[in-house]
């Protein structure tokens, strides 16, 4: 590792992060994600196989309610942000008409 021929203070700084920020780096690797990362990816995939199975046509709203009835109450902001972080959008009728 390249650590052995420059100082982590020197690396650090030409890459444009703290060095307090590198060893934290390092002191969470290897480790599980924790319990919100964990349910975050939970969500994540739910999220995507609504909206798949919806023919990629729901949005928040929707996958939101259909995730209710499935018993997984979650806020319809935090499906949205789901959304956004995996690139997915639903399809809206003044999209289709065009």
């Amino acid at each position: 590792m390249e650590k052995h021929n420059h100082q982590i203070k020197r690396m650090a700084r030409l890459l444009g992060v703290s060095a307090s920020g590198y060893y934290a780096w390092v002191g969470r690797e290897g480790r599980p994600p924790g319990p919100r990362a964990a349910r975050q990816r939970q969500i994540d995939a739910k999220v995507r196989d609504v909206h798949a199975e919806s023919g990629h046509v729901y949005g928040a709203p929707r996958i939101s309610a259909q995730l209710g009835r499935e018993g997984i109450n979650v806020n319809r902001k935090t499906v949205a942000a789901s959304m956004r972080r995996q690139g997915l959008e639903g399809i809206s009728l003044a999209h289709s008409v065009r």
